[in-house]
């Protein structure tokens, strides 16, 4: 049903692996969008620990990438689900000035983002989502130790 409703809107979906960003890659080169989920918990090695409201979450430093290779914008767009499944309202927020270099800078960033935007529609989050949760082979925090 997640599949149907994701090819509804005509989009392309891609793996998550190294054939996938590059296909990302290659969109962005060709001038299309691509919708990137930002505060998904990378892979070990895929992304740095940054605070996410005031906790360390390991944040993937996909979307960074992606924009300083191609110059792409950048938005923030959240779904406002609408009562009485009346559908939805987008929303977009574009960054005001590309990402830094530095990855860790990014990621404060990216995460700066999406607190702003779960701040304004808290409801709308997925708050079960485990988002602190530290992925097989990544470092621990800085300042914890390794279990």
């Amino acid at each position: 049903m997640m599949l149907a409703g994701r090819h509804r809107g005509q989009a392309t979906l891609v793996p998550t692996d190294l054939s996938g960003v590059r296909a990302l890659l290659t969109a962005l080169k060709r001038h299309e969008t691509i919708g990137v989920l930002p505060d998904q918990v990378a892979s070990s090695g895929d992304g740095v620990w940054a605070p996410f409201f005031g906790r360390p979450a390991y944040t993937p430093t996909l979307v960074a990438s992606l924009q300083r290779k191609t110059g792409a914008a950048v938005f923030f767009v959240a779904a406002e689900r609408l009562s009485w499944g009346r559908g939805y309202h987008l929303h977009a927020f574009p960054m005001d000035a590309p990402f830094p270099d530095d990855k860790t800078a990014a990621a404060v960033l990216i995460n700066q983002n999406v607190e702003a935007i779960v701040r304004r529609f808290p409801a709308q989050y997925l708050w079960s989502y485990n988002r602190y949760k530290r992925p097989g082979g990544a470092p621990p925090p800085e300042g914890e130790t390794a279990a």
